[in-house]
This record gives structure tokens, sequence and C-alpha cells, in this order.
């Protein structure tokens, strides 16, 4: 029997969509067990350094690493081996920081017969993703960053709109793609009226509510309204999926216990319920045949129970709730902060800011980002490790009450989200939960794909638009 040994690989990767589970379905796929796996974005942001420990045999590992030089995204692999660094070098990109803006074509293909074409729009607070399909297949991919300074010039998030659009028009047009190709636009949805889970077509009625002061102060009320002017020059419709403000709670979960404030379904909806319907398809079953948890972890962090296909319980981490984050400080003691509200000290706005935006993990460490926190526990801070290992904790504690919403019959557990590359972060979720359900991890999040799936599904016929009144 040959010697199987445990063997650490680092790799260097442009981070295109799907890299993580290329790299990961490429070593086992080799039949080799991954027993640690570290990701760190590096350089500019379009890249990132991998480490995976491996148990296999030194020979036929080298072997599998040569072939790994066959996946696009990989641009180096090392390992040492009897104190000597092999190196496997893609000799087309030499330099690692050369790398394309998140890209998956430089120029883009002409549209394949039959097929339709979507266009997907996904803006965040300081980016704006977007990405075309031609039916499921991805053809072109895009991270646009924006700097704070640049976007405080237009004062308002509604006064960005013409700015990012123009930015993605001028992407398409720069490799080549013609948007009169497009059959669809597909954007994310903002702070709109409550709403049940599906594909909306854009009216009147969703851009009033987008443009209004409520819905407008979080960028993603930009998605839908950028796809309805996009689709309008082009003739073609354009829709919202599974937005922010989906509400299919029980009515027992509304109540507070004060009258006049009842609790809100306002959660990471898109995802939850992508990587809801994909573990369900791994399972066999249709989603609405599952009863799943499913946890987004993120700079907000929402955990959904999902039951035949509705999300019945979930917590509003906008509002408070829930786990503290790497920027919210989830649901805290309602005295003391009544009391710090009258104190005299902070403004309405100042409050709003402590709660929201610079609460939880930012306010304790000075960094919502996981990576640097991670930095400062190797270097020893035993303050950063409390930290990390506390928000792991009430994370662990939400699930929990979500079991119990689902009366303990739970078929899986789904941690996502960008927190859910941390090993350590869900290792520590895993310790406490890993007894009621399955545990599985998708790390990142699905929305471009689950944004081309819902237009795909109406466009198709396989379900109908939902109306927005």
């Amino acid at each position: 029997m040959e010697d199987r040994k445990i063997q650490r690989v680092e790799l260097v990767v442009y981070n295109y969509p799907g890299v993580l589970g290329q790299v990961v379905g490429h070593i086992r796929h080799e039949g080799w067990n991954i027993t640690r796996l570290f990701v760190d974005e590096i350089g500019n942001g379009e890249t990132s350094r991998m480490e995976i420990d491996i148990e296999g045999t030194h020979t036929k590992l080298a072997q599998v690493m040569e072939r790994m030089l066959d996946i696009d995204s990989v641009i180096n692999i090392s390992m040492t081996f009897n104190e000597e660094k092999m190196v496997w070098q893609r000799k087309q990109k030499e330099v690692v920081e050369q790398a394309p803006v998140v890209e998956i074509r430089e120029a883009a293909p002409s549209k394949a017969e039959g097929a339709l074409r979507i266009l997907t729009i996904n803006p965040g607070s300081t980016s704006t993703k977007f990405a075309v399909y031609d039916n499921e297949q991805v053809v072109l991919s895009k991270t646009l960053r924006h700097d704070e300074k640049d976007l405080s010039r237009f004062g308002s998030i509604l006064g960005q709109k013409e700015f990012r659009k123009n930015c993605i028009l001028s992407c398409l047009a720069e490799v080549g793609m013609e948007i009169q190709s497009l059959d669809a636009v597909s954007g994310r949805g903002g702070l709109l009226k409550p709403i049940e889970s599906g594909t909306y077509l854009i009216n009147r009625e969703m851009l009033d509510d987008l443009n209004s002061a409520s819905a407008s102060i979080h960028a993603s009320a930009l998605g839908a309204i950028i796809a309805a002017e996009v689709a309008k020059d082009l003739k073609i419709p354009a829709y919202v999926v599974d937005p922010i403000v989906v509400d299919e709670m029980d009515r027992n979960a509304k109540l507070t216990g004060m009258p006049g404030i009842e609790r809100s379904s306002v959660f990471h909806a898109l995802n939850q319920k992508a990587v809801a319907r994909r573990i369900a398809a791994e399972m066999g079953k249709p989603y609405e045949n599952t009863r799943l948890i499913v946890a987004h972890l993120g700079g907000g962090i929402t955990v959904g129970a999902h039951r035949y296909g509705r999300v019945i319980d979930v917590n509003d981490a906008l509002s408070g709730e829930g786990p503290f984050t790497p920027e919210r400080t989830g649901g805290i003691p309602a005295l003391p902060l009544i009391r710090m509200c009258y104190s005299g000290e902070y403004t309405q706005t100042e409050m709003i800011s402590k709660v929201s935006g610079r609460g939880g993990m930012l306010a304790y460490l000075g960094t919502n980002d996981l990576r640097a926190v991670q930095r400062m526990i190797n270097d020893g801070d035993e303050f950063a490790s409390l930290v990390l290992d506390s928000m792991a904790y009430q994370v662990s504690k939400e699930i929990g009450a979500m079991a119990a919403v689902l009366e303990g019959e739970v078929d899986a557990i789904v941690l996502t989200g960008g927190l859910a590359y941390s090993n350590r972060f869900t290792g520590a979720i895993k310790q406490r939960v890993d007894k009621l359900a399955p545990i599985h991890v998708f790390a990142g999040e699905d929305e471009m794909h689950a944004l081309m799936s819902g237009a795909l599904r109406v466009l198709s016929g396989r379900e109908p638009a939902a109306q927005y009144e």
C-alpha cells in the first residue's frame, strides 16, 4: 500500500466565479481527501491565494498538480517535498498583478442559436456586479469596484444611477457585446413592499416605490432601476428575482410583544432561495418538499427556516435582529440601548450607524474584513479570537432557534455567504449544530446565477411572471 501523507499545496488563482468549486472538484475527482482549505484575497482583489492540505501520495499528487494548470483560473501552484519547493507556473500569465478584472472572457462570443441571452445586474455599496448568460451558460462576468470618494460626489444612492449604468454599458461595448442581442435584463430588487417569493416583472408601481426615500437607502434598488432603463430602450422585459423583502413568515413569527412594532421579513432572499434549491436538488427532492435552515453569512447575517418552499421565519439583520455581524450589532438588550439613545451624546443618525454599519466586529476590532481578523488571531490576538468565536456562537444560537421553528425536523443546514470561506468560522458553527442535521457549506454567493435562473424560468415558460402591486 502506498504511504499516504498530508501535503500542503499553495495556489494563486484569478477570482473568477466558481474558481473554488473548480479547484476542489478537481482534487476530489482525482480521489484525494482535502483536510484543510484556506482562501485569502491578495494584491488588488483580483487574485487569491489558496492553502489546501491534501491527503495522498506524493508521486501521484505531483501529477494532479500539473493537470490542475488546465483550469483557466489557476495561475501557479507550489508545494514543498523533501525540503525542495516545486512550482508549476502557467506560462502565458507570468505576472500575477496583471490579472484581468474578474472576467470570464476578454471578448464576447456570438450568441448561440436558440439561446436566451440575459443580462444580470447586482449593485453593492461600493461595487457593481453584472453578468451575461446564454441560457444557463455564463459568457461574461465582471465586478466593477468603486471608490467611496467617487460615489460620495453623487450625494445619494439614486444619484449614482447614470454613473453605474454607463459603467455597465461601457464594459459591454469594450468586449464587443451587442446589447441588441439581449432578451431580458434581471436586476437585484430593493426595499419594496413585502411580497411573495418569485420573479417579478418590473413595472411602474415598483419603480415608484424603489425611488422613494425609504427604498433608496440600499444600493440594491439600483439593480431594478438600471435593469428597467436598459430593457426599455431595447423593448425587452426586465425582472427582479426574490428581492430582500420576500415575506412568507408565519403569523406567529410577527408579534414582538410591543403593539405597533412587528417583526419584518428583510433578508438575503435571493441567495438563500438559490442555495436552498441547490441543496434540495442534490438531495433529490423538490425544494417545496424540504425543511432547511439556511444561514447567509456576510456583512449582514440572516438565518432562515425554509419549510416546504417558504421561509416561515428569519431574522431581520437590517433592523438589528439576530447575531452580531462584521458591521452590525444584531440583537442587543433594549434598556441599555434606550438609555444610550436618550443620553444626549448621540444623534439619531449616529445611533442608527452604531447599530447598522459601524457595529459588530468593526466596532470591536476596527475592521469588517474577516481575513484581517484571522491575521490578528494568527499573531496571537486573544480578543480577536474571542470576537470571532462569539459571532459564530451567536449564529449557532440562531440556527438552534430555527430548528425549534421547524419542530426539530430539519433535512439540512446550509452555510453560505462570504464568511463561509473561513474554515475556522464555519467549524465553530458546525461544532455546536452538527447534531441537528447534515451541514452543507456553499461559500460565497450564487446571486448572479439566481437572477439569471429566475428570468430564464419565466422566459422559457416554466413559471409565470409575478405582478407587483
